[in-house]
């Protein structure tokens, strides 16, 4: 191993390179410097007549360093401070980024301060007496901790909500509601069963994406007067662009479900009545369109709404049984929760361009920096390779920064070392020596 690899495996460990890798070197140069003193002491007996003294000459790398291009000590040491000062600053700010704990009075104001955090995320709770809201800016692990909190605390306060924020990749979810009394007879399971049927086949025909009730999370608050639940649709390494998308796709699913209903008459257990003092008596799908708008609030797993008794709770059906952990639960129920989801791509369903009344399906590829503006990418740790790096911004940055006069600094090499979120340049068209403080004249 020489001693580029060294310095890479050491910074990697983020620790000091080990005794021998410096004290080899040091070693080498002793036994050159001595090998050059003898020489000299040699020609000076035997030219002392000559009156001649011989220059002592010396390989250039003893000068300039390695010839694989390692530093010379001192800027060794500082470059290796600084690097473990880096590790020591990004450790630092990812137990900031893991523990934020921030509430806001206003939405706009926690977007903003989530939009500086990767792995923040905005929630929102009411008070118990008056109902008003504010809003919590914290990630989903550092929530659930201190919720234990949540999950222990008096069942009167608990009244939280997910913030599907815009722009956000999220899962597939449904709001389902009825009032009972209104709609006697009515067996909720079938109505859900139907209308998961219906979904599955709109996945197949619009994306070829085959699903099964292991995709299934069903969360159930109803009472004696009204059936409430949501479903989340977790496609495996799928997730909709944003929920403008699924709200698209969702219009889509009751398009179908009313040209069905003309064809099959099990599809008109989907309607209900929403009020008999409704003027003009007509039916409603028992799918809430409205829960599809920008940054909306949805209620949380183990949560009520302020002022009721109701809590939001698994059904026992599909995925969500009593075996699984109220944690799993409560992380699989989130709507924007993408990160152990391993989404590769992203669905899309939009107004097509030229027909407003027609929707158009499709699908993007997806990397780790579209599930989050902020987050970094992730790649393979220590990759390395020639050319440009995936940070363009950044490369023409530290090729600015490179370029002096008529001379422009390109990039040779970059090294990206993922755990850390850092990178390292190697430079070309650049001459600089620290040891001088200044270019070279010449590389010759």
């Amino acid at each position: 191993m020489d001693d580029v690899d060294r310095l890479f495996e050491c910074f990697k460990c983020g620790i000091s390179p080990p005794q021998s890798a410096t004290g080899e070197k040091r070693a080498e140069k002793r036994k050159v410097m001595q090998r050059c003193s003898y020489q000299l002491e040699e020609d000076d007996d035997d030219n002392r007549n000559l009156n001649r003294k011989k220059r002592p000459s010396f390989p250039a790398g003893v000068f300039y360093g390695s010839p694989n291009g390692v530093p010379p000590k001192r800027p060794a040491r500082r470059l290796l401070r600084l690097l473990r000062e880096i590790r020591v600053d990004l450790a630092e700010e990812k137990n900031f980024r893991d523990k934020i704990w921030s509430t806001f009075p206003k939405q706009d104001e926690a977007i903003k301060l989530v939009k500086q955090h990767p792995n923040a995320h905005v929630f929102c709770y009411q008070d118990h007496r008056t109902g008003q809201r504010r809003f919590l800016v914290s990630t989903y692990k550092e929530f659930w901790l201190r919720k234990a909190l949540y999950k222990e605390m008096d069942s009167r306060f608990r009244h939280h909500y997910e913030v599907i924020q815009e722009g956000l990749p999220c899962h597939l979810y449904f709001d389902l509601e009825f009032n009972k009394k209104e709609n006697t007879g009515r067996n909720g399971d079938e109505m859900v069963d139907l209308l998961i049927t219906v979904v599955f086949h709109a996945l197949v025909d619009k994306y070829s994406i085959t699903a099964d009730e292991d995709c299934l999370i069903e969360l159930d608050s109803s009472t004696e007067e009204k059936f409430s639940r949501h479903l989340i649709i977790r496609l495996p390494n799928v997730a909709f662009k944003d929920n403008s998308h699924v709200g698209a796709f969702v219009d889509e699913i009751c398009s179908r479900i009313r040209k069905c209903r003309d064809e099959d008459d099990k599809y008109a257990t989907l309607f209900v009545t929403k009020s008999t003092s409704c003027a003009d008596g007509t039916s409603h799908l028992f799918v809430d369109p409205a829960v599809y708008t920008r940054n909306r609030c949805f209620r949380l797993a183990f949560s009520s709404k302020a002022g009721k008794s109701s809590f939001l709770l698994p059904s026992g059906r599909f995925q969500v049984k009593e075996i699984m952990k109220e944690e799993e639960v409560f992380m699989a129920s989130l709507i924007c929760n993408i990160e152990e989801a391993n989404t590769d791509k992203l669905l899309i369903c939009k107004m097509d361009s030229e027909c407003v009344k027609t929707l158009h399906f499709e699908t993007e590829n997806t990397s780790d920096s579209l599930k989050h503006p902020c987050r970094p990418l992730n790649f393979a740790p220590a990759t390395c390779s020639s050319g440009r790096s995936p940070f363009p911004s950044l490369d023409l940055f530290i090729e600015a920064v490179a370029s002096s006069g008529n001379v422009s600094g390109r990039i040779r090499a970059w090294y990206w070392f993922s755990e850390d979120a850092l990178v390292v340049y190697s430079m070309s068209r650049n001459r600089y020596c620290e040891r001088i403080g200044r270019e070279h004249k010449s590389n010759h």
